[in-house]
């Protein structure tokens, strides 16, 4: 029987790749185990007829994929993902980032709070100076040192096959002048594909030139703040924004495109994150915020604050604001249930919104916290938004 399904546009693919490379989630081993076991899922995955039928013909894995582990052994968790698909024909090739892992403290506790210090952008990426910045930019760009390390990570990384970095492969690509590369990632992965993709394709040093592919494009998603002012117009410079002129405003490139429910992409803008305890509806307990919730906000303005000293505050990159959609059936009355419902939006929300919730493996599902899997089947059962026809 052929597949119903009906195919995405090139948006909803990229987001559908990306959103796979979330697979391993607590699966143990060291960086070649898993690097293997994501490899075979993801081509098991690809050649789903479903997936064949969304994603217009066979994709394939062209790079990766790839994992670090900042304490490789038997027993580590990835802490950082990516992978390289190449469309049918060869035209395409989407630089696939995970996002954080739930199961790696190095995640959790480095590369997403390391904030309170940063990086100047002349010394954020030893691997490929020497660089610079063009004249002009203003503040001069900095990251926060959770970025600089986790872009490193991603820099580090080697295909366990051919032993080639990403900045190899990419330079072992012909024609590239009629092809269209494209970086992206959910969550940790929507700060880590811009800043990586800056970094490449900086025109004051870096390794290419988006002159001479025939488009670069970079699809972050509920994303938090990687760096300052200066960092959000460097990008904006060398990766202006792009419309796919579709009705949903939200499919287009070269913008951080967020829930505007999602607590997640909040961080690290100073005023955004004290929005954050009033995002939803609730009845507290006891008439108020819980504390611990307040605690931890005041904490991640310190943090953003001191991070944001100098050279200036953090500053979202170029976004898309999207309206999001309260889970009526996630009753927010305490400190659990306020994290059920920004569980919801960080996750669930986002296959709503790009038309991938019936196509995402159970692998990446299930990658994912067990309480948003809770949630997202009671709202499903429900018949909540979830239900919705593909965007």
């Amino acid at each position: 029987m052929s597949s119903t399904v009906q195919p995405l546009n090139l948006c909803q693919k990229t987001y559908l790749l990306t959103y796979e490379s979330n697979g391993l989630g607590d699966s143990q081993g060291d960086e070649s185990t898993l690097a293997q076991k994501l490899g075979t899922k993801l081509t098991k995955f690809l050649a789903l007829p479903d997936i064949h039928a969304a994603m217009e013909g066979q994709w394939s894995l062209a790079w990766g994929p790839a994992v670090f582990e900042s304490q490789p052994s038997k027993t580590s968790y990835a802490d950082n993902v990516m992978y390289v698909a190449a469309s049918p024909d060869k035209s395409v090739y989407v630089v696939a980032i995970a996002g954080t892992n739930m199961s790696s403290d190095y995640d959790q506790k480095t590369e997403d709070l390391s904030v309170n210090t940063t990086k100047l952008w002349t010394d954020a990426f030893p691997s490929l100076k020497p660089y610079g910045v063009p004249s002009g930019i203003n503040p001069w760009p900095v990251v926060s040192t959770g970025t600089a390390l986790g872009v490193n990570a991603l820099l580090g990384m080697k295909d366990p096959a051919t032993q080639k970095s990403l900045v190899d492969f990419l330079r072992s690509l012909s024609a590239t002048d009629s092809k269209t590369l494209i970086f992206g990632g959910h969550s940790l992965g929507g700060a880590l594909a811009p800043t990586l993709a800056l970094a490449l394709f900086n025109p004051s040093g870096g390794p290419f030139s988006t002159g001479k592919w025939g488009h670069v494009y970079v699809l972050p998603v509920a994303g938090p703040t990687p760096g300052n002012q200066g960092l959000s117009e460097f990008f904006k410079q060398v990766f202006p924004p792009v419309s796919l002129n579709l009705p949903q405003s939200y499919y287009a490139w070269n913008q951080n495109i967020w829930n505007s429910l999602d607590a997640i992409p909040h961080a690290w803008v100073v005023d955004m994150l004290k929005q954050i305890p009033t995002l939803y509806p609730a009845i507290w307990d006891g008439g108020q915020v819980p504390s611990n919730l307040t605690n931890q906000v005041n904490g991640a303005v310190l943090l953003s604050q001191l991070g944001g000293a100098l050279p200036g505050p953090y500053t979202q990159l170029p976004n898309i604001e999207v309206p999001g959609i309260f889970n009526p059936f996630i009753f927010v009355h305490d400190y659990d249930s306020f994290f059920a419902q920004v569980g919801f939006q960080h996750v669930i929300a986002y296959e709503i919104l790009f038309g991938i919730l019936t196509l995402t493996s159970e692998d990446t599902r299930s990658s994912f916290p067990r309480i948003l899997k809770r949630q997202r089947g009671l709202f499903l059962a429900r018949g909540g938004p979830a239900t919705a026809e593909r965007p």
